[in-house]
């Protein structure tokens, strides 16, 4: 797909035609200001591409297909992302070439991406497809970094908007008392504690090594990242005491499974009687670590570094709960 841009050139713009041939990007004059004219130009030049008189030889070995682009991403994600991620990767894959078909990769047009969002909202919520969306968007984008394609078709269609009068919802300290006291003590009441003292997402967690635990230095190391970067959460007392007191049976430090402890936790929930406790998942003891650090003063940028989220813009949702921060800052300007 050609891609029409404008340069000032002198005292007047000309339009440019921008497109990729055989992987290699190509930059055409159309040597008019004329929007209309240049448009011309573009098609002229998409449509002798499309007929291989171009004077190249047949583009057929930078043609791939959809199917074949998607198995060489999934091997990128898996080599550089997160477990989780990889397998979002592939659902994403596989809702998108279904509606489809394995077709060429250029087909791929924004009509066509409006088309799916259509098809999905069918049968989905508009979270999940965000979630879809999001994910291939970003396969999109490295098609064109990988010079299959000019430009991403997911760059011009927009995410469902969602309303989110829903805030992350926490577990204030009386209620984390009596969940912590309604689990027997051991290994998976340990786990839980860890969660609120690390803020960790549940495969994080589960996946964590004795050797990603420094007692000596009291941190731990956070590998298997949603972002895919590793980060350092240092150790408060009470989390150091946990992990120090844990028998090492193996390489992983909580062998639960993830099903295992999604399920075990909603039990613990219900009986330690938690308001609103079917509305609460393994993911609140994440947003109770956030929230009651944003509450306690720490500043959104400490917080989101601790949760790893790759912008503050993330870490965003939790501003509320700090309603003086932008006070707070004016007040400690002294001149």
């Amino acid at each position: 797909m050609a891609t029409l841009w404008k340069r000032r050139i002198g005292g007047r713009y000309i339009y440019y035609v921008d497109f990729y041939y055989q992987g290699k990007r190509v930059r055409k004059s159309t040597k008019t200001s004329d929007r209309k004219l240049a448009e011309l130009f573009l098609k002229d030049i998409e449509v002798r591409i499309a007929k291989e008189e171009f004077g190249f030889e047949a583009p057929s070995s930078n043609r791939i297909k959809l199917g074949e682009f998607f198995e060489k991403y999934l091997e990128f994600s898996e080599a550089t992302k997160a477990a989780n991620t990889v397998l979002l990767d592939g659902h994403a894959q596989k809702v998108f070439l279904n509606f489809t078909g394995n077709t060429y990769l250029n087909r791929i047009t924004s009509q066509r991406v409006e088309e799916f969002k259509l098809y999905r909202l069918k049968s989905v919520k508009p979270v999940s497809f965000n979630l879809e969306f999001r994910h291939l968007k970003a396969m999109f984008e490295k098609a064109v970094k990988w010079g299959h394609i000019p430009s991403n078709p997911f760059m011009d269609v927009k995410q469902v908007k969602v309303k989110s009068n829903n805030l992350p919802k926490y577990l204030t300290k009386e209620e984390v008392r009596k969940l912590l006291d309604a689990i027997p003590e051991g290994r998976f009441k340990s786990l839980i504690i860890f969660y609120l003292h690390t803020g960790c997402r549940r495969g994080e967690a589960l996946s964590l090594t004795w050797e990603d635990v420094d007692l000596d230095e009291r941190k731990v190391t956070i590998r298997e990242s949603k972002s895919g970067e590793s980060r350092i959460i240092p150790m408060n007392g009470r989390l150091f005491e946990i992990l120090s007191g844990l028998e090492r049976n193996g390489s992983v430090v909580f062998e639960f499974s993830p099903y295992f402890v999604t399920h075990k936790f909603k039990e613990c929930l219900k009986s330690a009687d938690i308001k609103g406790w079917k509305t609460l998942s393994l993911h609140s003891l994440r947003h109770t670590f956030a929230s009651h650090l944003v509450m306690a003063g720490r500043d959104l940028y400490t917080v989101g570094k601790l949760l790893g989220h790759s912008s503050v813009a993330v870490t965003q949702m939790y501003a509320h709960l700090a309603p003086d921060f932008l006070k707070v800052a004016v007040e400690s300007l002294q001149y």
